[in-house]
């Protein structure tokens, strides 16, 4: 069993309170982001809610990382260029190696420690998906967005062919979080031609989430 990491507890306990609570490979304003919420601070719940993020599409066809990234920043601060977070993400031709690169480059540039590595099994245990499903309506609420490291097994309607790897912003939810809205870096053409059907921001189930990072880990 996984042991908890430092906030675990908190957001358990507010949970439990009732409150609100490349190749696609995924691999400075610097203005510091408002302190994070205390976890005895109430959230109203609602069924649905999306960030007011800005969507920027991956400038280099290995930017998925950087791009998801800088999306994700934008939620609360006006984020550095997508150059300026590969080098914090370490990204190369490769793509970025690491979820826990995007955590630290977010943590970072936000003055917080909110975000964690959440690793997922192939196929995701149970529990994972209870944490996915929960970790998105609680970020979203206190307006944090996720940024999830997916690979085909699984993939959205209109997505190319062949093994895909790669980052996406995770920027809302609908139906009490059964749903997540995805801010995609390589849609509208953005990851190249292949990617000419796939929209900037679409909606998919959680569950169907939880399976396309199998594998892999995201940030929240």
């Amino acid at each position: 069993m996984r042991r908890p990491l430092p906030h675990a507890l908190p957001r358990a306990l507010v949970a439990l309170a009732g409150t609100s609570a490349g190749l696609l490979i995924a691999v400075p304003s610097t203005s510091a982001a408002p302190a994070a919420p205390s976890a005895a601070q109430a959230v109203p719940r609602a069924a649905a809610k999306t960030l007011p993020i800005t969507w920027y599409g991956q400038e280099r066809y290995y930017y998925c990382g950087p791009a998801s990234t800088k999306m994700a920043l934008s939620a609360r601060i006006s984020p550095p260029s997508q150059d300026t977070l590969a080098a914090s993400l370490g990204t190369d031709v490769n793509g970025t190696d690491d979820t826990s690169n995007v955590v630290a480059t977010l943590n970072r540039y936000l003055s917080t420690t909110w975000y964690e590595r959440k690793p997922v099994n192939d196929p995701p245990t149970q529990a994972q998906r209870d944490l996915l499903k929960q970790d998105i309506v609680f970020d979203i609420d206190r307006g944090y967005a996720i940024v999830a490291n997916v690979v085909s097994g699984w993939r959205p309607p209109g997505y190319p062919s062949g093994t895909i790897y790669h980052y996406v912003a995770v920027v809302g939810y609908a139906d009490s979080g059964n749903s997540a809205v995805i801010a995609d870096p390589a849609g509208a053409g953005a990851g190249g031609s292949g990617w000419s059907n796939v929209p900037r921001t679409y909606t998919i189930s959680t569950y169907n989430l939880g399976t396309w990072i199998g594998l892999k880990a995201y940030a929240a």
